[in-house]
């Protein structure tokens, strides 16, 4: 039986993108530059969402080498942030890689998704502007953020505290004993009420509709 209390994150992404500093970023307030990318960890982690306190279960992952290591870590999860440099062009194209995969692997269970543009302080080496992360988060129907994991929790913090209170809300909504009686299709009615867009089948939103976004 899933614990409705917890949720499972998987932190996703191409090597040294920063994968590991937004995640420690988050948990602990503290920036460290430089970590060991050679296996996955596993935090845990309780937080309160909506005056509620869950258990979070964040999945930090290093680069898969197979796709059976990559299939593995998207059936655990519930929750994605699929991080990526806006200094590295191939990072963002791994990136949509990501985000496609877990459509396709999740299907056609609800989840919620985060596209998280990282090393915003490098500004003078970017190659990927905010426009260019929008219109993928677009396409997706994914939430959207640029921050800097090296120069502001603030915004690190906002982006996880976002992303799992998202994936909250849909726990609750399928734990509902109503949901067996309205189906699929109302469900996605009321997942739309609560999150400002239309969901379809997949768990995906509406792709016409912008999705929250924010660069700090």
């Amino acid at each position: 039986m899933t614990n409705s209390n917890k949720i499972k994150l998987v932190v996703m992404g191409a090597s040294r993108v920063g994968k590991s500093a937004v995640t420690v970023r988050y948990l602990t307030k503290r920036y460290i530059g430089e970590y060991s990318s050679s296996t996955d960890m596993i935090y845990r982690h309780n937080t309160t969402i909506d005056n509620t306190t869950t258990e979070v279960e964040i999945l930090d992952t290093c680069k898969c080498s197979s796709t059976g290591c990559l299939y593995d870590h998207i059936r655990w999860g519930e929750a994605f942030v699929i991080v990526y440099s806006v200094t590295d062009k191939t990072s963002f194209l791994e990136a949509q890689f990501l985000l496609g995969k877990v459509g396709e692997i999740k299907l056609p269970t609800y989840f919620s998704t985060l596209l998280l543009g990282n090393k915003r302080d490098l500004d003078h080496f970017r190659k990927i502007c905010v426009d260019e992360g929008q219109e993928l988060s677009l396409a997706y129907s994914c939430q959207f953020y640029e921050v800097s994991a090296a120069e502001n929790f603030a915004g690190v913090s906002l982006a996880f505290q976002t992303l799992l209170r998202e994936a909250r809300s849909i726990q609750l909504l399928k734990a509902l004993p109503i949901r067996r009686k309205l189906g699929v299709n109302s469900v996605s009615k009321v997942l739309g009420s609560l999150f400002g867009k239309n969901y379809n089948k997949s768990g995906q939103g509406d792709k016409r509709k912008k999705r929250p976004s924010l660069s700090i």
